[in-house]
């Protein structure tokens, strides 16, 4: 009998996001605290009697060929045990896309999990995360998720504590804007790296401790200065939404998305309020965990 099975893929947030030199690789070396949230996709994997990989999505704008991310985890997975493509997989899409949330890369990492189930097959986690890391910077920590600092291209990970706290989190995504991170990277001129590697240890300590008080003094985003500087729309955002001076907003990696933390859920409703009139996708979520 063939199997099927469901998969939760969840986004990320970036709280802080340090961008350090160029390497000879062409990437830049980074430093970032990554959070899964509950804002998810759910993946359906269910083995075919027809050979191949398919690809389906509830997005018309998601990519169901060779170069959708999911279906290069499949194969991937696929080749590396030894097991013939006969698989069909269906992505119900909920985080928007090219938004700074890694949609496409946990759609990969809950690929690869998933299917280690599906076919119950045992990988190590050293297994997953150099699969993973194959298929790009942000996958390697959606295979875990929860809450960890990334350095390098941000495939190299230290794993922390949940924060003491749910907070909640409010993700807004402007209509009609589109990022490319590869031209955002190539605009960014790297700063002081020594205050921003004092401010880092003090950005993951006041997350922990849920103190966004302090949070919101050290926090940083360094690619805001080449992205708030051509899109208006998302500068505007970060003002509306902080303006209660409840919660701490950030624009989450490379954008255009924007976050706020936030204690509870009436303060964040309250923050959603000033967004009225603007063209955007609101979501209000709260942070999660995931492990393989």
């Amino acid at each position: 009998m063939k199997k099927t099975l469901i998969v939760q893929a969840p986004a990320k947030i970036n709280i802080g996001l340090w961008v350090k030199n160029r390497r000879p690789d062409g990437f830049h070396d980074l430093e970032t605290i990554f959070q899964t949230i509950s804002l998810m996709d759910n993946i359906t994997l269910h083995e075919s009697f027809e050979e191949g990989i398919r690809i389906t999505c509830n997005n018309k704008n998601v990519p169901t060929g060779s170069d959708n991310i999911a279906f290069k985890a499949a194969r991937l997975f696929l080749e590396r045990l030894g097991i013939e493509p006969a698989l069909d997989i269906h992505i119900d899409k909920r985080i928007p896309m090219a938004a700074g949330l890694a949609g496409g890369s946990t759609d990969a990492a809950a690929v690869l999990t998933g299917l280690a189930r599906l076919y119950e097959r045992t990988v190590t986690p050293s297994e997953f995360m150099e699969m993973a890391s194959f298929l790009g910077s942000d996958v390697p920590f959606l295979i875990k998720g929860g809450l960890a600092r990334g350095v390098g291209r941000g495939e190299k990970l230290e794993f922390y504590d949940f924060p003491k706290n749910q907070l909640v989190v409010v993700i807004v995504m402007p209509n009609d804007v589109s990022v490319s991170t590869k031209w955002c990277y190539e605009n960014y001129t790297p700063g002081n790296n020594e205050i921003k590697a004092r401010s880092f240890e003090m950005i993951l300590e006041a997350y922990q401790n849920c103190d966004l008080d302090s949070l919101k003094k050290v926090v940083f985003n360094d690619l805001e200065s080449v992205t708030l500087q051509r899109y208006p729309i998302i500068q505007r955002i970060k003002e509306l939404l902080s303006s209660t001076g409840d919660g701490v907003v950030l624009m989450s990696g490379s954008g255009p998305s924007v976050f706020g933390l936030f204690e509870d859920k009436r303060k964040a409703l309250y923050a959603v309020n000033a967004l009225k009139g603007i063209p955007a996708q609101i979501y209000v979520e709260h942070i999660c965990k995931k492990k393989i």
